[in-house]
């Protein structure tokens, strides 16, 4: 494997923001690809959410065929809770930049390389990717226009809708300054997986397993991030519809970002393939549909995945040889550490009926009655998925999976161990994010699974 020379870096939104130039040239391609009949086609793979009787997308849309075309049991093109995930992203974030390039209106022509969005730098202000307006310099002249950052539009009931962002970018209450710190101690620990089925996902199973995760891969703070930017309602909350949200693109870029390094990291830096044991032979020979297996780089003439009709499909193996991408990212340091990590572990459960945020309580028993919610809150994790109220999902229907909530500060700070465990009641919560005021109880989570306490000494 060899690495291109002269790649374009693909650098923070925030830093990129600073070159008044670039973030220009960048803004206003984002801006022409949202209006035009392209951005519906690129978004809508993710979820097989396209603009009704497009007669441009030529690949298949019809439910029963794309959830066999995907091999994931699910009626979307995209790679969620398989193997396959961070893997089949890589093209398709690629096919999104290679777009940008395509509505470049600006008359430097030079290669836009896509940027990535960081909310672990929460030193950041992230403010600009809201506002509804925004100030540029595009063509060597200052212009306010609407700002393409804050949203796009989809498709619904074949209308055209604005898209929706409800969540946050900032931390500011206890609740999303735990959530964005365990994204970053989830985001640190991945580079150190020595395989790429443990570094990219979990898996759902349709039998239980008994089994409790030995891993938490990068699919987890990947769905952690979606919630967060989405909140109750909105469009990264929902799989489906989730790449409308511009903001979707440079998230998956920050993905792609960790697989690029974890590639670096093993394979001596490009300069080998993987080997057997890190990564199943079964593995290279996924799917990757519906994007051609051929990867081309000319913006205008590019085979985009939604023109794909041929039946024969990108292989994972195919993506691998970074060599073939123009791009290249900055190198993050691996961070090594012997801290077990105190998680408190559901096993065996059922798929949640919707995306929601699931909050684990530890709460005294001396102060069951009037205790103080915000206090008690030992842990959250994420689940990322679909409206099961109103979507049919084959798998998630009979699918099981584990989640992990990372409790060790709570632990640590109230100096909880097994000798007094037994002093604490144990209560999980779930906040349903695409129903409104939809609140699930512990029973309603675990159902005929279980839960365990991991290295708690």
């Amino acid at each position: 494997m060899k690495i291109l020379e002269n790649k374009f870096l693909r650098i923070n939104i925030v830093e990129l923001k600073k070159n008044e130039y670039e973030f220009g040239r960048f803004v206003m391609a984002l801006k022409s690809l949202e209006e035009s009949e392209d951005w519906p086609r690129i978004a809508g793979i993710h979820g097989n959410t396209f603009k009704p009787n497009d007669p441009g997308v030529l690949c298949p849309t019809n439910l029963d065929v794309v959830e066999k075309l995907a091999e994931t049991g699910e009626p979307f093109y995209c790679k969620h809770s398989v193997v396959s995930f961070i893997a089949w992203h890589t093209p398709y974030i690629y096919q999104f930049e290679l777009l940008l390039n395509k509505y470049n209106n600006c008359e430097d022509k030079s290669y836009i390389a896509l940027p990535y969005l960081d909310l672990t730098i929460q030193t950041d202000n992230f403010d600009f990717l809201n506002e509804p307006e925004i100030d540029i310099l595009f063509n060597n002249e200052y212009i306010k226009i609407s700002n393409p950052l804050a949203g796009a539009t989809y498709y619904v009931n074949g209308i055209k809708t604005d898209t929706t962002r409800n969540g946050f970018l900032n931390a500011k209450t206890k609740e999303e300054v735990l959530t964005i710190n365990t994204v970053k101690k989830q985001l640190s620990k991945v580079l150190n997986e020595l395989t790429y089925e443990d570094f990219s996902s979990n898996r759902v199973s349709i039998e239980k397993t008994g089994e409790q995760i030995k891993n938490t891969p990068l699919e987890v703070p990947h769905n952690t991030v979606h919630n967060v930017i989405g909140g109750e309602g909105g469009n990264m909350t929902d799989v489906s519809i989730s790449a409308f949200d511009p903001l979707f693109w440079f998230h998956h870029c920050n993905m792609d970002r960790y697989f690029y390094n974890w590639m670096y990291y093993n394979t001596c830096h490009f300069a080998n393939p993987l080997e057997v044991h890190q990564i199943e032979p079964e593995t290279l020979e996924l799917s990757q549909a519906p994007f051609f297996p051929e990867i081309n780089h000319e913006p205008i003439d590019i085979k985009y995945g939604w023109l794909n009709n041929t039946f024969e499909f990108q292989k994972l193996s195919n993506i691998l040889d970074l060599a073939n991408y123009p791009y290249t990212y900055n190198k993050i340091e691996k961070q090594f550490t012997d801290e077990k990590h105190i998680n408190f572990e559901l096993v065996d459960i059922p798929i949640p009926m919707e995306s929601c945020n699931i909050h684990l309580y530890l709460i005294p028993k001396n102060q069951s009655v009037n205790y103080n919610k915000e206090d008690c809150l030992a842990g959250i994790t994420h689940w990322f998925g679909i409206n099961r109220h109103r979507k049919h999902c084959s798998r998630c229907s009979v699918g099981r999976t584990n989640l992990q909530i990372d409790i060790s500060d709570y632990i640590f700070k109230c100096n909880i161990s097994n000798k007094n465990i037994g002093d604490y009641n144990i209560h999980i919560q779930a906040k349903g994010l695409l129903n409104k005021n939809m609140i699930y109880s512990m029973d309603e989570i675990i159902k005929d699974g279980h839960y365990i306490i991991n290295n708690l000494l």
